[in-house]
């Protein structure tokens, strides 16, 4: 057969391969486990571009990545299982090229129903999305892991093919996204560098990649170690002929070979160890950053600055400002603070207005403080300023704006402000504040009509909360205030705000 005739084939073979490609019976299955998995869960996240793309590199490669080990070692192993080694042996075509239709055809379908799925995330997001766009790298770690996990199921199928070979395959890398996506969920500095290397991590903070630009040094690093495993196992794959005769066989299996194919796989061998080993060196060297991890060697100081933007707004008792991206909560959000504030305004130190601020926790936790310059939950400035972040108290910017919609998830809202501006930014939420403090706060929302907050208690021997009072005791006493005048219930919190929040106040003194 001549050369021409050779490069007419090959095309050929590749589109048989994929026509007839084993994988495309699995499409069905892989597309109802992204809808029932992958799909909805990134329907119950908040709009926003970097919160949902997390879901490309955590569930769908949970779902896809067994199955492409498992499919691309029942093909590569098919010439072992059926026995058709020696006659292939005789044709023309080398053992490489058909090994590599075949892992093309199976990367074919797996890329084209991941990249489709991909775009369907992306398409609702964008229907909901009012600020950013779609971020490509977790794109690019999802196909280099899609690909990886398909080389190394193809690899060990062609190695080592059997019956039982496919099935293992699938079941090591269920272990494999299984292990990296806990070593990741608990990443901190100084932890190992294969929790980094994991792309499988946790949902990200719902304000990343909002404030601060997503830093890609970490994608960077996981592409170029995924990519370096793949290389080298092509090599692997190119070199297999020679692994499989004894040492005195060793120069008939390179004739057999090829001299240049064998000098093309150990460069693929040797490069993709290289790239693999630069990688791990790099990532373990990452520490985190303003908005993800920065890896000194790749990172660039421009993705630390803030982003700008102009703020949406609404209010008119107490203006209520967040970034665009998180505008389709902004009605609920202003709705649920006016009615408090109309209780608190006027008062020494009560806001003008709140403000959307970065979030607080998260990889810039890890530091123990917030970076220097970056506003904290609370109420603060001249005039005050009531800041609150993504991820405050019981009811944060987080899942579906239509979750905003009860009662619930306001009067979580209205708690964490009253808290904040009665107790201190410390004991914002549930978190344990003084009787005097809880009846007051629970007074305010049931005033205003609002369900009774939940508090965190501690409990002394007797059955009584820290402070030496009962909950009935503390409901009776909110029960009082609530029955106030508001003119009254104002007076009284202007003259005793400051020793209500020094925590002097008794139970007994609340009118």
């Amino acid at each position: 057969m001549t050369a021409v005739a050779l490069s007419r084939y090959r095309p050929r073979v590749l589109r048989i391969e994929i026509r007839r490609s084993v994988v495309l019976w699995s499409v069905p299955l892989l597309l109802a486990l992204f809808f029932f998995d992958s799909f909805r869960t990134a329907a119950g996240l908040p709009p926003v571009w970097t919160v949902r793309s997390s879901v490309v590199t955590t569930n769908m490669i949970a779902d896809f990545g067994p199955f492409a080990a498992g499919l691309a070692a029942w093909v590569a192993s098919r010439e072992g299982r059926r026995k058709t080694g020696d006659l292939l042996a005789t044709t023309v075509r080398p053992a490489w090229a058909r090994q590599a239709s075949a892992l093309g055809a199976t990367l074919f379908w797996l890329l084209l129903t991941f990249l489709a799925e991909v775009a369907a995330i992306y398409i609702d997001t964008a229907r909901q999305a009012t600020w950013g766009g779609p971020p490509l790298w977790p794109v690019a770690v999802g196909v280099a892991e899609v690909v990886t996990f398909s080389v190394i199921g193809f690899t060990a199928g062609a190695l080592y093919p059997g019956r039982f070979t496919a099935p293992l395959a699938a079941i090591g890398g269920f272990l494999l996204a299984e292990i990296g996506y806990h070593a990741a969920l608990g990443v901190q500095p100084g932890t190992s560098t294969y929790a980094l290397l994991s792309p499988a991590t946790a949902v990200p903070l719902g304000d990343d990649g909002v404030f601060y630009h997503v830093a890609p040094d970490l994608a960077i690093a996981q592409v170029m170690f995924l990519g370096g495993i793949t290389v080298a196992l092509l090599g692997l794959l190119t070199l297999a002929p020679v692994f499989r005769v004894s040492y005195r066989g060793l120069l008939a299996g390179v004739s057999r070979v090829g001299r240049w194919l064998c000098v093309a796989g150990v460069a693929l061998l040797a490069a993709g160890v290289a790239a693999a080993a630069t990688a791990f060196s790099l990532t373990g060297t990452a520490k985190p950053g303003v908005s993800g991890w920065d890896i000194p060697a790749l990172h660039d100081a421009a993705s630390d600055q803030p982003v700008p933007y102009t703020p949406d707004c609404a209010g008119t008792t107490l203006p209520v400002c967040v970034q665009p991206a998180f505008s389709a909560f902004l009605p609920a959000a202003a709705a649920a603070l006016q009615p408090v504030a109309a209780e608190l305004k006027g008062l020494p130190g009560a806001p003008v207005r709140a403000e959307l601020v970065p979030d607080g926790n998260g990889t810039r936790n890890t530091q123990g403080m917030l970076f220097a310059g970056m506003p904290k939950p609370g109420v603060s400035g001249a005039p005050p300023v009531y800041n609150f972040n993504s991820d405050n108290g019981m009811a944060p910017l987080w899942g579906s704006p239509a979750g905003t919609d009860n009662a619930g998830w306001r009067a979580g809202f209205q708690q964490v402000f009253l808290s904040t501006f009665l107790a201190g930014a410390q004991h914002a939420g549930m978190n344990i504040v003084t009787p005097a403090q809880q009846a007051v706060v629970t007074g305010l929302m049931t005033a205003i009509g609002s369900p009774a907050p939940q508090f965190d208690q501690a409990f002394s021997g007797n059955g009584q909360v820290a402070g030496g009072a009962s909950l009935a005791q503390i409901a009776a006493a909110a029960q009082r205030f609530a029955s106030l005048s508001p003119a009254a219930r104002h007076a009284w919190l202007a003259t005793h705000l400051a020793a209500l929040r020094a925590g002097t106040i008794t139970l007994d003194q609340v009118p």
